[in-house]
């Protein structure tokens, strides 16, 4: 799960106890990076894919998202 998701469930758990306000320009910074996740998925690509993660997500290698990452990847690509 890319690092977004995170974010975005945690922000909206506290959007719902009244402890955020609804930050509009975030959501569509969510809403950019998750569309270059898929689009670099889609793409084939493994150095887009790695740039994505380590550039625009802030993942580090080794990371538990960065791992997750990259099996979702492999998942989509089809392999083990």
């Amino acid at each position: 799960m890319p690092k977004e998701d995170d974010i975005r469930d945690v922000r909206s758990e506290q959007e719902q106890r009244g402890k955020r306000p609804i930050d509009a320009e975030e959501k569509k910074r969510i809403a950019r990076l998750r569309e270059k996740f898929y689009d670099a998925m889609r793409s084939g690509n493994e150095k887009r894919f790695e740039e994505l993660l380590t550039r625009d997500l802030e993942q580090k290698p080794g990371s538990e998202q960065y791992v997750r990452s990259w099996q979702a990847w492999k998942k989509y690509h089809g392999e083990r």
